[in-house]
């Protein structure tokens, strides 16, 4: 009995989760089968997990280490799934650790590959551009603008995608519902973002608690539930973020003040209306790569998109220790719709994932 072809897709985290969402829906509404790496929200709108998504989400060089066979177990089970011959193509999101793998060997393969959101060469690791620019079965799909020139020049096929948040329309209502179910209509909530990688959370939160020590309403947002359980130690309140985009930034528009990991949420943050702080505590490898190599004038998303310093930023040296860091509330620009302006730009992921499977009606 023959197998059924299928499309490989891999997305390491949950930001690639919701990117790579609508990209399986539309896959899937086209009858393609979807098998390969991804959450709750790819699995969702129709993908066949081939492997623990659970075990992907890590956080610098250091944190790599102690997960290596796990990580190298299912790079190896997602390649072997590429290699078959019933697996029509690749699409990757993000999480260069294994996408720059598959989508070369998508290339040796003659296999076509689509990279969505790849490596950040704008920041370090330039030659990376080049190196998919010499793969002629690869097209890459980036948001920002300052990514699409980098690649530009560097010789890729590269468009630009209207990031999925551009559109999105507060649910007014989610913040206010759980300020009423779960604090009687009290004083707006501080919250608390500390990563969807689960050892990055576990070093940034200790900082962040203490930044907010004397506050009251202070609530942490577990990026997803498996998360909740290395929280509690914290005795301090834990929610799960909603999974609606449009609901995570109801909540934040909710809250009095939040305090955030570098990443996706810093977007849903800003774009929400919020004020907030950026701040992270990376492992030591990490930190000494970074000050090597890393030479952009921010980290925060908002921030380098905008090109200038909206949102303070604030990197914590691994050796700190229990300093108690504090961050200034400030007034902050109303940047949502600037924001939004720059995020709007190119064709959506749902046209994107059609044309992709255009090469094999």
């Amino acid at each position: 009995m023959a197998c059924e072809p299928y499309i490989l897709i891999c997305a390491g985290e949950d930001s690639g989760d919701s990117i790579g969402a609508p990209l399986v829906k539309t896959l899937v509404s086209q009858k393609f089968a979807v098998k390969g790496s991804g959450g709750r929200r790819m699995q969702a709108a129709g993908m066949l997990p081939l492997i623990d998504f659970e075990t992907l989400p890590v956080s610098g060089f250091g944190d790599v280490l102690p997960k290596y066979l796990k990580l190298r177990q299912s790079f190896n089970a997602l390649k072997t799934a590429l290699e078959s011959p019933e697996c029509l193509g690749l699409i990757a999101v993000d999480y260069p650790g294994f996408n720059m793998k598959l989508v070369a060997r998508a290339g040796e393969l003659h296999k076509p590959a689509l990279y969505v959101a790849p490596p950040q060469v704008w920041a370090w690791k330039r030659k990376r551009a080049k190196v998919l620019a010499q793969n002629p079965y690869v097209k890459l799909a980036v948001f920002f603008d300052f990514e699409e020139s980098v690649y530009r020049e560097a010789g890729c096929n590269v468009v630009r995608v209207k990031h999925p948040f551009a559109e999105i329309k507060n649910a007014d209502c989610c913040g206010e519902n759980f300020r009423n179910e779960n604090h009687d209509g009290a004083a707006k909530l501080i919250l608390l973002l500390p990563g969807s990688r689960k050892s990055q959370a576990l070093r940034n939160l200790p900082i962040y608690l203490k930044a907010v020590q004397n506050a009251e309403n202070v609530v942490v947002v577990a990026a997803r539930q498996e998360l909740v359980d290395a929280f509690k130690k914290f005795n301090v309140p834990v929610i799960v973020a909603p999974q609606s985009v449009a609901e995570r930034m109801a909540l934040y528009q909710s809250a009095e003040y939040a305090l955030t990991a570098p990443g996706t949420s810093t977007l849903e943050l800003a774009l929400s209306g919020a004020s907030f702080a950026v701040c992270t505590k990376p492992d030591m490898l990490t930190y000494c790569l970074g000050c090597l190599f890393i030479k952009t004038k921010f980290f925060a998303l908002p921030n380098i998109i905008l090109d200038r310093l909206v949102f303070s930023e604030h990197i914590v040296p691994p050796w700190s220790g229990e300093k108690t860091w504090s961050f200034a509330k400030g007034e902050r620009e109303n940047v949502a719709k600037e924001l939004s302006e720059k995020l709007a730009v190119g064709q959506t992921l749902e046209s994107l994932a059609l044309e992709f499977l255009g090469q094999f009606v």
